[in-house]
Formats: structure tokens, sequence, C-alpha cells
């Protein structure tokens, strides 16, 4: 435990020597600060609260501790951070920035607190049917100020007792949630899914967190760990201790099969770990406070907490994943430690909370057996897909499990050596793993977009025309585009190629597929708003 808290303290120091300055990624759209400068300067959106307003901050560095202070002591609060240089801030309209090393700052559109994933809500206006939406605040709103404003805009209020807080689960049409969007004091709108709809137990999982605070789920995360040559990542793991219920070797193993499940599909090798404090995900149960800022609260509520790799987050604590040792643990049911273990590992390797329902990253989850697309899509996206004739490695044992910290749990049933671990097999009940099939072409088409150079992108024209190439053993025989807005077609060309993409008004969620002649194919995505 001491040795936590060390490291706690020694991260406060080094926090501000990340690089900076570079775009503020939202999950709407990647904005450069400069171009939108005069934009962003507009007025607040409405509120609830007059004088009162949210903005968004950009240093020209990483914030250090001293200028956070001069915030707070200037009547302003840190609501979220958003990496790696930006801040959400709480103040009054007149909040002075003046001497803080700003590069910009601004507040949120309304466009920007509206999901991707909701670009195909705008058809809802002609259904008869309301949607389930998850409405989140800022962490400075009053919630029952803001169940009023939620009632006013006519949306049902779904009462779930496994909500976050600051979210509410409503139900309505979709320009009652653009007109909600309006407020200063709502952060981001997201799909609910059917489990939160119908009031299905699941496990609410705050975010990851950065050093110096939670990360908001408008912001698109995802950098990952900087490979050194190109060619994949190679991390090490430690497992600290286990929980009560579970053995050391039961614990392990279901670790092992997380880290192999995403070593599956992305360029990711994981090997045993040493106390070096360099690129290693370090697992430990504990208890309460055990050294950082983010101390656990008991049964039956936040699971575990994750560190974001370097960068964001300093060595050693990057990556780090912690689990609250009073959960009763399962394996296969209830508390399940293979699915708490998947998912947190998804924010250690770099990946923020998804959106879209039935991802193992959606920040509501049950008991899951693997990756769903959008998650295989994330992953590949920060490391690049494993070829289709590589094996991933079985993640090896780690070294044996150290003494725990004081107020961990005792070790139950330690194993007498650490054998090798054998890769994970399926449960009995679950069918055998497929067998390859026997046809000559079994190798996917590799697909690139080159521009827009990111994930997402804006515009205020009506359409927008993307470039990228492919590749294929064999070669590839179509590249074919759809909005989920609304439209498809062909892209002109195959090796090298361009899509001309009608866009609707909002957001344009759009997807990329390169086909062989054998009916292989790959996907990329890119979202992009249209002003």
């Amino acid at each position: 435990m001491a040795a936590i808290i060390r490291i706690w303290t020694c991260i406060l120091l080094v926090a501000g020597l990340a690089q900076a300055g570079g775009p503020i990624r939202l999950k709407t759209r990647t904005l450069d600060p400069v171009e939108d400068r005069n934009e962003y300067r507009a007025g607040p959106l409405k509120s609830r609260r007059p004088g009162w307003s949210h903005f968004l901050l950009q240093f020209r560095q990483p914030p250090t501790a001293g200028q956070i202070e001069q915030i707070r002591q200037r009547g302003g609060l840190v609501t979220s951070r958003i990496p790696d240089d930006a801040v959400m801030v709480a103040g009054p309209d007149e909040l002075d920035f003046e001497g803080l090393d700003l590069r910009w700052a601004g507040r949120l559109r309304d466009v920007d607190k509206l999901s991707p994933e909701l670009s195909m809500a705008a058809e809802m206006l002609d259904m008869p049917e309301a949607a389930a939406y998850v409405v989140e605040f800022h962490p400075d709103v009053d919630m029952e100020e803001a169940r009023r404003l939620v009632e006013e805009h006519l949306l049902t209020i779904l009462d779930n007792r496994d909500l976050l807080p600051h979210q509410l689960l409503v139900e309505g049409f979709y320009d009652q949630i653009a007109g909600l969007a309006e407020w200063d004091e709502v952060a981001y709108v997201f799909p609910a899914s059917e489990e939160l709809r119908d009031g299905v137990p699941v496990v609410g999982c705050p975010g990851a967190v950065l050093s110096e605070g939670p990360v908001g789920q408008y912001v698109k995360v995802g950098q990952g760990w900087p490979s050194a040559n190109g060619n994949g990542v190679e991390l090490q793991w430690i497992l600290d201790n286990s929980p009560g219920s579970i053995t050391v070797d039961a614990t392990r193993s279901e670790v092992v099969r997380a880290l192999n499940e995403w070593a599956r599909y992305a360029k990711l090798s994981f090997v045993p770990g040493s106390r070096d404090g360099k690129r290693t995900i370090e697992i430990l149960f504990a208890r309460g406070y055990h050294g950082d800022p983010y101390p656990f609260d008991g049964p039956g509520k936040v699971l575990a907490h994750t560190f974001y790799p370097a960068p964001p987050n300093p060595e050693p604590i990057a990556g780090d994943m912690h689990l609250d040792a009073d959960e009763s643990w399962k394996i296969g049911a209830t508390v399940d430690l293979y699915t708490v273990v998947l998912h947190e590992l998804g924010h250690a390797l770099g990946l923020g909370h998804s959106d879209r329902p039935g991802s193992v990253m959606y920040p509501y989850y049950r008991m899951t057996t693997g990756l769903a697309a959008d998650d295989i899509a994330g992953i590949q996206d920060l490391y690049g897909a494993r070829e289709a004739d590589t094996a991933p490695p079985s993640a090896p044992s780690d070294p044996p499990v150290s003494d725990p910290p004081p107020s961990d749990p005792p070790k139950t049933d330690p194993p007498k050596s650490d054998p090798p671990l054998q890769p994970p097999q399926p449960p009995k009940n679950d069918p055998p793993p497929a067998q390859p099939p026997a046809k000559p072409d079994t190798v996917a088409p590799s697909l690139t977009i080159t521009y827009p150079g990111s994930s997402m992108a804006s515009t205020s024209g009506s359409s927008i025309t993307l470039r990228g190439a492919a590749s294929d053993n064999v070669g590839v025989a179509a590249v074919r585009w759809t909005n989920a807005s609304g439209g498809s077609g062909d892209a002109t060309g195959t090796a090298f190629w361009t899509a001309a993409v009608p866009l609707q008004k909002g957001n344009n969620a759009i997807t990329v597929r390169a086909y062989d002649s054998a009916g292989n194919s790959s996907w990329r995505s890119v979202t992009v708003v249209r002003r």
C-alpha cells in the first residue's frame, strides 16, 4: 500500500510531461480549436442557472496541479478531462482565464452532445414508437433540476437502479432529445440498451480514468500504447492477488482468457510482468481507499477502475486495473470476473466507452463470452488487425502472486507452483470452436481510409469525398460505402479508391467495406458531422 501511495505522489509531478497542442477529439468530431475559435466564442447555450456555464479549456501543455488550483480559486470546478491537454470546467460566465496559459477556451455545441450512434434517430421523427436514451449531465448539475428539465421536454423518465450518477434513462422522440441537448447542463446523450430499457440488471462502469480525473462520455480517447516498430505492441501484465471468493489459479485463468480475447483480433501480445513500472498492466484487488483518488464503495456499486495507457497517463500507473475486493466475484455468474476484466482491459489498452449497445465497451454490460464487432473495430484501429493466418499467442502465466497489500483479502488456496497456462477452454455448455473452412482463400482484404485523416470529421458541405486504399492476397473485387443516415454506393477504384458520399444534416455514420472474389471483407468507418 505504501508503494502505491508513493507512486501516486510522483504522478502529480510528472503528469504535465506529455505532448499537447493537438486537436480536441470528441466522439462527434475532431476539432481544431484555432479554426473554430470564433465559432466557439459565441454565447452559451440555454441554462437553468443564469450566469453559469460549462467551458472547454485547452492548455498549451497538459494542465498542472497549480493551474487546476488557480481555476478553483477563481470560482471554477473541473468536471472532466479531455486527453491530453483539455478540461471541462463549470463556472460563472465571467470566469477569468488570464494567466492560465490557455490555447483556447469555448463551449460544447448542441450537436457535440448527440452520439454518432443517434445518426439514424432522425428517422424516428416519422415513427409512432419512442426510443430510449441515456442522458448524461455534467457532475455539478443538481439531478432534481435535471429531472424537471427532462420532464419539461415531455420525455418520460424510466427509473433504473443500475444507472450511474448524473445519468437519466429517458424515453421519447429524437426531436425532444435534440431540444434537450440545447441546454448547457446536458453533457451527452447516447442510445440506451434493451437491458436498461427493460430493467434487466446490468453492471455500470463510470469509465476509465486519468491521473487527474475522469474522462467524459463525449470524449473519443483512443490513442493506445505507442508501438516501437509499427509491428504491434507487447505489454507486460502482473496479477497482484486474487479475491477471497476465487482461487489464485482460477483468477489467473480468467485474466488470461480475457487477454487472449483482445490479442485474438489485434497486433497485441502479453508477457509475464516485472515491477519496473514500464508498459505493465498491474491487476490489483483492493478495498476502500487504496492509494489513488478513487476509493472503492463496497459491494454492489463500482466494481473496478482502470487507468488509460501512457500517454495520457504517466508511468507507472498507466494501464493499471483495480478491482473492488468487497464484491462477490464469481466465474460464469452474477459478478463475472471474466466479463469485468474483459471490459476493463479495453480501457487499459486505450479504448473509451462505446455508445453502441451490445458491445463489451458499452458503459452498461452483462455477462459476455467475447468481443463484439464494434470492440474489434476499435482495437484494430489502435493496433492494427492480426493477420488472418497468424494465431494470437496465448498470454503466459505471470510470476507467482506477491503478498497483497494490507487492505486486500488474504489469498485462498495458493498453488504450490505456477505451471504454464494452457489456452483457456470454452465452457462445457458452449459449442466447440468452429474449424477454419477448407477453401483456398480465407484472407480478408486490408482497407484504410486516408481522407479524412481521423474517424471524426466536420463539414458544411452537402457531400464529402472519402479516399483510401485496399489490397488483398488475390485481389480486391469491390469497395462499397453505406451511410447510416441514408444512401449507399460503390467507390471508384479498388487499390486506390474514392467515394463521393451525400450527407444529411447532423451526424453521418459512414461505413466502407472492401470485398474480394471469395466473399471475404473488411471495413472501416468514419463519422462526418454536417453543420
